[in-house]
């Protein structure tokens, strides 16, 4: 079993500057040239041979457009003159981002020889064409294959490009927007496929070999950026259902302070309403406001409440007496049919 794998740049190895770009090319394409570089062991298929020129080529190819749009009108300190400049100073995005695949480890490739490795070019520039076909907003700028490691692998570079922006460019890079969890997940699984087919067209390099099956949240398989959206996604979920405990927990004491503060105006209106003569402006005023409730009361609504509680003490009467009447009816009935059957 040899296993596959497929990596996206994250936290203190993102892209997110052009210093870090800068970084990046130096190393994918050994520019420092140690006492080990040997130039035929790393091979470059995609780009040229400054992967930070390469990354300005696909931002001017992208965003020119868009970037001529957003400064139409507005004052020159307003406009953004450099738009890849713009990103890797803001800090708010990825300038790019980088992909490593690797299609078996260290064992499998222990006692490979040199050439055996070199017909990997083939395998991981077929990787490159369904990338692009799965993710095609990832503008691939830079692939290079290193084959001076312990197993072939290839270090891609490129730029996630969104549209339908309102604020700012209409177009912009955004590496989560790109790469968000149902594209990560759809890109582990389709690209493990594909490795399993390069696996099957080159049986002079994995004959009798199978690859590893993708273990969910567990297989190394799985990229960390994954893991990274999926816990961005449970904080965000935890985040409204805290919003929303907030909110009712905010509710519940308002409502309380309600009832409290009503219940306290309660008692300071009726200790206003009985003085006889008031001193205080408020005072005065509760105490005519009080005058004139009990007068519309006793004039008015007081006599409406006692005639309907007379009409409806007089109903329950009435059917008292009527149910009265019905019962001794009932017990007369009962003593003469007793009386008949005694005599019987």
């Amino acid at each position: 079993m040899i296993s596959y794998s497929l990596h996206l740049s994250n936290r203190k190895h993102a892209l997110t500057t052009t210093k870090k770009v800068a970084g990046a090319s130096k190393h994918n394409l050994r520019q420092y040239q140690s006492s080990d570089y040997s130039p035929e062991k790393i091979i470059v298929l995609r780009g040229e041979n400054n992967i930070l020129e390469d990354v300005k080529q696909i931002y001017y190819q992208e965003f020119e457009e868009a970037l001529k749009e957003y400064n139409k009108g507005k004052r020159s300190d307003r406009q953004i003159d450099d738009y890849l400049q713009y990103v890797s100073e803001s800090g708010k995005n990825d300038v790019a981002a980088e992909m490593i695949i690797q299609l078996g480890d260290k064992e499998f490739w222990t006692n490979k020889s040199m050439e055996q490795k070199v017909k990997m070019k083939e395998v991981f520039q077929n990787q490159i064409e369904a990338l692009e076909k799965l993710v095609p907003a990832f503008k691939i700028a830079s692939a290079v294959l290193h084959l001076d490691e312990a197993s072939p692998h290839m270090h891609i570079v490129g730029v996630p490009v969104a549209t339908g922006y309102k604020r700012g460019l209409a177009k912009q890079t955004a590496k989560t927007k790109v790469f968000t969890m149902e594209t990560l997940s759809m890109l582990q699984e389709e690209m493990h496929k594909k490795a399993e087919e390069e696996m099957e067209q080159n049986p002079e390099l994995f004959a009798g070999e199978e690859i590893k099956t993708i273990e969910r949240g567990r297989n190394s398989d799985w990229s960390k950026e994954y893991f990274v959206h999926k816990k961005e996604k449970q904080f965000q979920d935890l985040t409204k259902e805290v919003e929303i405990l907030e909110q009712s927990k905010q509710e519940a004491e308002d409502e309380f302070v309600k009832t409290v503060t009503d219940i306290a105006v309660q008692k300071e209106f009726m200790r206003y309403a009985f003085l006889e003569e008031p001193k205080s402006a408020i005072g005065k005023m509760v105490s005519a406001a009080w005058k004139q409730f009990k007068g519309w009361w006793e004039k008015q609504k007081m006599p409406e409440v006692e005639k309907e509680a007379r009409g409806s003490i007089k109903d329950r009467l009435e059917r008292a007496k009527e149910e009265s009447k019905v019962m001794k009816l009932r017990k007369n009935n009962q003593r003469i049919r007793n009386n008949k059957d005694f005599h019987k």
